[in-house]
């Protein structure tokens, strides 16, 4: 099976990792993949683990941009596609113009967030092209079916976790500006409006009440940077939280702490959190998406309300407090994602998409 792997983001978050486990799984099991993206882009640049991977480097200019369609469909024909997989929502209106164009392939969307699609006319014919839709978990799959899409075209694939790249030692905690011994909270996110560092830090100063040493740092970058910097100053944060912006070493940080939280109000599965649970942390985490899926409040991590920073404040609290509960919650939480959520699992079931839709 010969597979295009559309995503123009201009950045590394969660979905390209997803992708590139996709594009690394299905080379494994025989199947040839081309991978299309923005020029100097990281996903047109990683080499995903597979050798002589084809490229096909696009401007992307906005969401219509014909000479990128027709780039792509010029693709399609010459690498003989059967699938085309968009992994973004730019990515989805390409995909489609590059099978009307190449007159051939069948167009897989993957599905990432669970906020609903635009309710325009553009948008409901959009929502209709393609041949089939990857949700990444219920929430986001239910979303799209209430958008009025054909849930005999939508499936539900987990995100996924490398297992293998999180067995790794812990970063130095001198290496964060931080000092060994204190109590260590973590989040790991793109600092975005839907990612909701602000009830994050409005949680801070009762944390701080009961847990005076605690340090928290962020890791992730983005256009709310010097809001929540103008925020830390006004509430005084700036001595136990440190932004640290985007980092390639996340894995080892995500070792060398001793709680995550997660604050989003708005979200997919939350990737970051299945990361957390594969490093064996215990998870503080907002209700919002397909969060519930993954923890279960008090079995495989604390979950409180979307922007609820009392709420969250006292999840902090309690997870730094009661040792047995942190323990036990990262214990059953790393066992769901050996269980359920891992590489294997999701190539599978993007495969068994591809081969309904083929067949």
């Amino acid at each position: 099976m010969n597979v295009l792997h559309i995503d123009e983001q201009r950045t590394w978050r969660g979905g390209e990792q997803q992708a590139g486990y996709l594009v690394r799984g299905l080379a494994q099991r025989g199947h040839t993949n081309v991978i299309a993206g923005r020029s100097g882009a990281p996903f047109i640049d990683a080499d995903h683990g597979v050798n002589g991977l084809a490229r096909i480097a696009a401007p992307f200019h906005g969401e219509i941009d014909l000479w990128t369609a027709w780039s792509l469909a010029r693709a399609v024909k010459r690498h003989g596609v059967h699938i085309i997989h968009a992994h973004t929502s730019h990515a989805h209106t390409m995909a489609c113009l590059a099978r009307m164009l190449a007159g051939r392939g069948k167009v897989v969307v993957s599905r990432r967030v669970d906020f609903p699609p635009k309710n325009t006319g553009v948008s409901r014919w959009k929502y209709g092209l393609p041949n089939h839709f990857v949700a990444v978990c219920e929430r986001v799959a239910e979303v799209l079916r209430e958008f009025g899409v054909d849930p005999t075209k939508v499936s539900v694939v987990h995100s996924a976790v490398d297992l293998a790249r999180f067995d790794i030692e812990p970063l130095a905690r001198s290496a964060l500006g931080v000092p060994e011994g204190v109590p260590l909270l973590g989040n790991v996110a793109a600092l975005v409006g839907h990612k909701d560092h602000a009830n994050l830090l409005s949680a801070m100063p009762n944390v701080l009440r009961e847990l005076p040493d605690l340090r928290l740092v962020i890791a992730g970058e983005g256009e709310l940077r010097p809001a929540l910097e103008a925020q830390i100053a006004e509430l005084g944060l700036r001595d136990c939280v440190t932004l640290l912006g985007h980092r390639r070493d996340v894995p080892r940080i995500l070792r060398t702490l001793d709680a995550f939280v997660l604050s989003s109000n708005a979200e997919g599965i939350g990737g970051c959190v299945l990361e957390a649970l594969a490093c064996k942390r215990p998870v503080v985490a907002t209700a919002a998406g397909g969060v519930p899926e993954v923890i279960r409040n008090e079995k495989t991590g604390l979950l409180v309300p979307t922007r609820d920073h009392e709420a969250l404040a006292a999840a902090i609290i309690r997870v730094f407090r009661d040792k047995n509960l942190a323990a036990t919650i990262a214990a059953n939480g790393n066992a769901l994602v050996h269980e359920r959520f891992t590489v294997d699992t999701m190539v599978e079931g993007n495969l068994r998409v591809y081969e309904r839709i083929l067949a």
